[in-house]
């Protein structure tokens, strides 16, 4: 089964649509669970991108889902302006991988682990398919990070082959965790 991006993608205004609802459903963020968890993040879980075998979404269709990430992005920062206890208000971008995109605001005592979240990087320009809302970018202030996926000690002995690729070991309480590799996540914060 491939899982092509040159497939026709069915259904381009329902598509649209459901990007809407999306966005307009998640302009404010949701303080109960904020007041709870001390974190309120926000998504892209935009059927059928988020149910389906990963994949990502046509050029055309991720534009949608980025200018939805920057109007969130754009509201929440309208909402917390005057609140010192809310420090953290960032999107995260991930490149190949569109679809972890989201973003993210945490309470002061939530924000060192959020400030910390990613292994920096050298900084890398954000990629070409972002150029035409460069713009918008433009107005953030932009840091890069590894995107990294966990993996246990068992599942290193099961497939020797991963030990091959990039990656890096963390020393936990459980046991050594670590890291793959899979591409580079832009964390963008409002100036």
């Amino acid at each position: 089964m491939s899982l092509s991006n040159r497939h026709k993608v069915r259904g381009r205004r329902a598509q649209a649509r459901r990007v809407a609802r999306w966005r307009a459903a998640n302009l404010t963020p949701d303080w109960a669970h904020l007041n709870v968890s001390g974190v309120d993040y926000v998504k892209l879980w935009i059927d059928p991108w988020n149910r389906l075998p990963r994949r990502e979404p046509p050029a055309w269709l991720r534009r949608q889902m980025l200018t939805g990430l920057l109007d969130i992005l754009d509201r929440w920062q309208a909402q917390t302006r005057d609140r010192e206890d809310l420090p953290f208000l960032a999107v995260w971008l991930c490149w190949p991988h569109f679809m972890d995109s989201q973003v993210v605001l945490a309470r002061e005592d939530r924000a060192p682990t959020y400030q910390t979240m990613f292994a920096p990087v050298p900084t890398q320009p954000l990629p070409n398919a972002f150029a035409p809302l460069a713009e918008r970018l433009s107005r953030l202030t932009w840091t890069t990070g590894a995107d990294e996926e966990p993996l246990d000690a068992g599942d290193m002995a099961r497939w020797p082959s991963l030990a091959r690729r990039p990656h890096r070991t963390v020393s936990t309480p459980d046991g050594p965790l670590h890291l793959m590799r899979r591409g580079t996540v832009w964390i963008g914060r409002p100036a």
